[in-house]
């Protein structure tokens, strides 16, 4: 009896293996048509960055920075050679694979409901709206490595004695830090912040590994640099020292109550659902990703590339213990309000002192 219980158990295992694979697979397609539908825009309101895809096709030199050569330069040591246009669609395709990748994951550890419930919150975020707007930067790769951070920081709480998932997270923070180090630390500082207070310990092993890892990366960044006879630089510090604080702060007054609008898409009700929840957490993560947009002209763009990775990882935590139908109902609703606030209004973002709309969904 036992045995066919454990033929059983296996052949269950595989069988819902295989159909959060296909899952993830059917939601890349899904979520590009609907993200079409939901975020397409004018050129005018598009941010391209084209000097990534030159850099893309030559080798390292003066022309990279420091803190985020990995992104162009990866295609590069692959040998991928891309038109603009297929540059475009990769970048895209980052953003696809990486929430297909979250997807079968929640769906396979935490059942459908929670893969289904990811999959629609993070294409009604103002991650997927900037990612189809702002094409070429390093937030697309950033984004990657801050999902599998997530992934197997969960992998490692459920299986604490298995060493590979420590080895696997140091060498996500050494190839987060080589893709955008100044993007990457405080994401992973917020995730792991996040995690300590909702276990109500801290885990020193993980904070050795994260402080082992930047440490890493950033060191065998310098010495990649000089090996190749190229000056190390700080183009992104100069840029934020160069501005004193009087110009961001009227930099972010303005329009201040839309801005705070685009940090959450629509998506206001289900963040409320967590404060009332007593989530303080995600708030004090809130306030942290406050502060560091607070230095950045990119205000929408920054903030939600901070703050999402951590509530996601909150839902992760969350949906463990699991929902009541009626907390699933709840949740549904919130979804629902945020597909509506962007079929109804303007979706926008915040760039520099000005507001960029991308256009009307529905017309009236």
């Amino acid at each position: 009896m036992k045995i066919l219980n454990n033929i059983l158990e296996s052949f269950s295992k595989r069988k819902r293996l295989i159909l959060s694979l296909l899952i993830g697979l059917v939601s890349i397609f899904f979520l590009k048509e609907a993200s079409y539908l939901l975020y397409k825009t004018s050129s005018q309101s598009q941010v391209i960055n084209s000097g990534f895809y030159y850099l893309s096709k030559s080798d390292l030199s003066t022309e990279y920075d420091s803190d985020s050569f990995l992104f162009p330069y990866h295609l590069k040591i692959f040998g991928i050679d891309l038109s603009p246009e297929e540059f475009k669609r990769y970048c895209k395709f980052l953003l696809y694979i990486t929430s297909a990748i979250l997807i079968s994951y929640a769906y396979y550890f935490r059942g459908s409901f929670t893969g289904v419930f990811l999959g629609f919150f993070l294409l009604l975020s103002p991650v997927y709206l900037i990612q189809n707007n702002w094409i070429g930067f390093a937030d697309h790769l950033t984004f990657f490595w801050s999902v599998l951070l997530i992934i197997f920081l969960d992998q490692r709480d459920q299986y604490p004695g298995k060493k590979i998932h420590s080895y696997v997270l140091f060498f996500l923070f050494v190839l987060g830090s080589w893709t955008h180090f100044y993007q990457f630390v405080p994401i992973s500082l917020f995730v792991l912040f996040l995690y300590f207070w909702e276990k109500k310990e801290i885990d020193r092993d993980i904070l050795k590994v994260f402080f082992f890892g930047i440490f890493a990366g950033r060191i065998s960044s310098f010495l990649i640099f000089y090996l190749n006879g190229i000056e190390w630089n700080e183009r992104r510090l100069d840029t934020a020292q160069s501005l004193g604080f009087a110009r961001w702060y009227s930099m972010h007054t303005k329009h201040l109550i839309l801005t705070l609008v685009s940090f959450w898409n629509g998506l206001l009700f289900l963040f409320l659902e967590n404060l009332a929840r007593k989530k303080v957490s995600i708030l004090l993560v809130c306030f942290g990703a406050f502060v560091i947009t607070f230095f950045t002209a990119d205000s929408t763009r920054v903030f939600s590339h901070l703050f999402y990775p951590a509530w996601i990882a909150l839902w992760l935590i969350r949906f463990r213990s699991g929902f009541s139908k009626r907390d699933k109902w709840i949740l549904c609703f919130g979804l629902v309000l945020a597909f509506a606030y962007l079929l109804v209004f303007d979706p926008f973002y915040k760039w520099g002192g000005d507001l960029i709309y991308l256009g009307p969904r529905i017309s009236f």
